[in-house]
């Protein structure tokens, strides 16, 4: 009897490692953002201009300075941002500006929103590239 309890107890420990296994990085995110991107954004509203963002990764979350070209109201900021899975929500000028998107290789896409300054309401698409 004590060698069957053994046995249960050894597959059950078993099983329990192997479903935790997973197969990710040791702090869970598998996907570095670490870099240098740039891209464009377009706005709802006809307007266009280029992106540009050098983000250092520390597990999760990320941060750095990024540049809005022609944007009336945004221009050298600073981004910060959290990383889940392979969503990606980038807050800019204090959360002024959201864009929320998900990593595909080396491109980040998705749409953002303005939240305050003159620009609120503002929506529109982007993409970055490494």
């Amino acid at each position: 009897m004590k060698k069957l309890v053994s046995v249960i107890t050894i597959l059950t420990l078993s099983i329990f490692l192997v479903s935790c296994g997973g197969g990710s990085s040791s702090s869970g995110v598998s996907v570095n953002l670490t870099g240098s991107w740039s891209g464009s954004w377009r706005s709802s509203r006809g307007q266009t201009g280029s992106l540009t963002a050098s983000l250092s990764q520390s597990g999760a979350t990320f941060s750095g300075p990024a540049t809005l070209y022609n944007s009336n109201c945004f221009g050298h900021e600073y981004a910060t941002g959290t990383l889940s899975g392979s969503t990606v929500k980038i807050g800019i000028s204090s959360n002024a500006i959201i864009f929320n998107g998900s990593v595909s290789g080396s491109t980040i896409s998705g749409n953002y929103y303005v939240y305050t300054t003159a620009c609120a309401g503002d929506a529109g698409t982007f993409v970055l590239r490494r």
